[in-house]
């Protein structure tokens, strides 16, 4: 209301923000119950230990972990009369900083080149590759080691600059070219293409055959299978996007893409997960836009003027004055700004099919998709997966489905018939183990080896011990399908005195190789010996 003039995106697409702020409130909810339950843990824990104070550490993994706000956790505690390590918190808040720089530092180390590294003199490369896949150039930088020398020979690892190049430099989530640069003297396997210092491109690769050297003139040749593998996914994405506004609305927009040789991934604005029926409108309009076979174009325009043409630009993309826009069709169905390369029609993408739909974040969905090439043998692997899959069942691929139908309703009664069984197994355990329990120090125990189990029958048996008990320490261990399987619970009264079902757990479960972890009052955990089972079990009452 008060700003909609000014912000015409505000009253334009005012459902769709009400939704995402209402989704945003929800996944909060989940984190402020989350939380409150494992802050409640901690100070139970803290309370026993004497300590009255939730350590930074912890502080931190509910932040890092849960999404829980420190000022939140200190509010809570306060509340209790707790106090919260807040110097602590901030040291792990550093530790994480330092850890994202060194990260950021390794993707700048694994591509190899850093600012430093471009030789003297250097300042653009002109990229010439739009059009064509094969160039008469010269070599202008060889860098080896991140060091820059005058002459390359066999056998090393290089990057290589161009005075001019056709190869694409990966940029806007597509992948570098690749392919060979050949001179008089020798050859050079060109594996990535990437940008540094904006405008400076570097291949990168291995010297094949011969030597290289500083001003050698050399032919360049991107490899064209890869290049077009890539073209066509690129071209699927602007489909993609344009069918995503048809099909869910004009609030979708592109939130980042990566386009390779292999697939493509787009990601995009939409708070829910598409239905199959939207998934499958949205890939059969992506065909028929492929078999009516539209023309691709490009132009370099004023940014503005392509803005007002309908031009669709990334939010949080820079860009020029000058800027290329990508058309595809005529009328055009789509126009965006782009800098990757494309192929001409879209006839060539041959056919476009979605192998996912995910949720990447809040209101951020993520389609997986492949094309041409990559299209065809996927295609194939799923025809001969369902052939495979009908001979196995000895039915035809057209019945295959029905039968799988059948036969799961038929697995689903049998498992029903399973667990009715397993509740009265686990009733007869439970009451024939009530003659084995013991006192320890006032304590209620009971300690027993049950017959091979999965964990859910375990937690059953404790339930129903639990009702006879009321006040009881209960460890019970079993072996299942070759793994020791162990279950810990500790009742209201006695967790409130500090015995712990998560302690007792670990301890055992170490004697038989293994780890878990739960809630004060009920864990379980596994193992990887057998054989130590007895052992495991015989400790509880010393921990006891």
């Amino acid at each position: 209301e008060n700003l909609g003039h000014i912000y015409p995106g505000l009253r334009q697409r005012q459902e769709f923000i009400v939704k995402v702020i209402e989704a945003e409130e929800t996944r909060f909810r989940g984190t402020l119950e989350t939380g409150l339950e494992l802050i409640d843990e901690m100070l139970a824990e803290s309370k026993t230990n004497h300590v009255g104070e939730v350590s930074g550490a912890d502080a931190f993994r509910l932040y890092d972990t849960y999404g829980f706000p420190i000022e939140l956790t200190n509010e809570i505690a306060v509340g209790r009369v707790f106090s919260v390590d807040l110097d602590g918190f901030e040291k792990e808040m550093a530790k994480q900083r330092e850890r994202a720089r060194a990260a950021r530092r390794e993707m700048v180390t694994s591509k190899g080149m850093v600012a430093a590294d471009i030789p003297p003199g250097v300042e653009d490369t002109p990229f010439v590759g739009y059009h064509t896949r094969q160039l008469k150039t010269a070599i202008v930088g060889l860098l080896v080691d991140n060091k820059v020398t005058d002459k390359v020979t066999v056998g090393q690892e290089t990057g290589l600059i161009l005075e001019t190049t056709p190869f694409y430099a990966e940029m806007g989530g597509q992948e570098g070219d690749s392919g060979w640069i050949k001179s008089a003297s020798g050859e050079f396997a060109v594996k990535d293409t990437i940008r540094v210092n904006e405008g400076i491109i570097v291949h990168r690769g291995e010297v094949t055959s011969g030597s290289l050297a500083i001003g050698e003139a050399v032919e360049a040749v991107v490899d064209g299978e890869r290049r077009l593998d890539i073209a066509r996914n690129h071209t699927a994405t602007h489909l993609l996007h344009n069918t995503l506004r048809q099909v869910l609305g004009t609030h979708v927009e592109q939130r980042g893409s990566l386009v390779n040789s292999e697939r493509l991934r787009f990601d995009f604005s939409h708070l829910t997960a598409l239905t199959q029926e939207e998934i499958q409108a949205v890939a059969s309009s992506v065909n028929d836009n492929i078999r009516r076979n539209l023309p691709v174009s490009d132009e370099e325009i004023f940014y503005q003027a392509a803005i007002e043409a309908g031009a669709i630009a990334l939010f949080d993309e820079k860009y020029g004055d000058k800027v290329r826009v990508i058309k595809i069709g005529s009328p055009p169905i789509s126009i965006e700004l782009c800098g990757g390369t494309h192929i001409t029609a879209t006839g060539e993408i041959g056919f476009f099919q979605i192998l996912s739909e995910s949720s990447v974040g809040a209101g951020l969905r993520r389609i997986e998709a492949v094309t041409g090439r990559g299209a065809e043998t996927v295609t194939s692997q799923h025809i001969y997966s369902l052939e495979k899959i009908a001979r196995l069942l000895k039915v035809s691929p057209e019945e295959a489905l029905d039968r799988v139908v059948s036969l799961t309703g038929e697995l689903d009664e049998e498992q029903s018939k399973v667990q009715v069984l397993e509740r009265q197994l686990s009733r007869k355990i439970a009451e024939s183990l009530l003659s084995d329990v013991g006192m320890i120090n006032g304590v209620t125990l009971l300690v027993a080896k049950v017959p091979s189990s999965r964990i859910e029958v375990l937690r059953d048996i404790n339930d129903r011990l639990a009702e006879q008990l009321k006040s009881a320490v209960v460890v019970l261990g079993s072996v299942y399908e070759g793994k020791p399987l162990f279950l810990a619970a500790v009742t209201p009264d006695l967790a409130a005195k500090g015995y712990d079902a998560v302690k007792i757990i670990r301890e055992v479960a170490k004697v038989a190789g293994g780890g878990g972890g739960g809630k004060t009052r009920l864990a379980q955990a596994g193992g990887k010996y057998p054989e130590k089972l007895d052992d495991a079990l015989a400790l509880v009452r010393k921990l006891i």
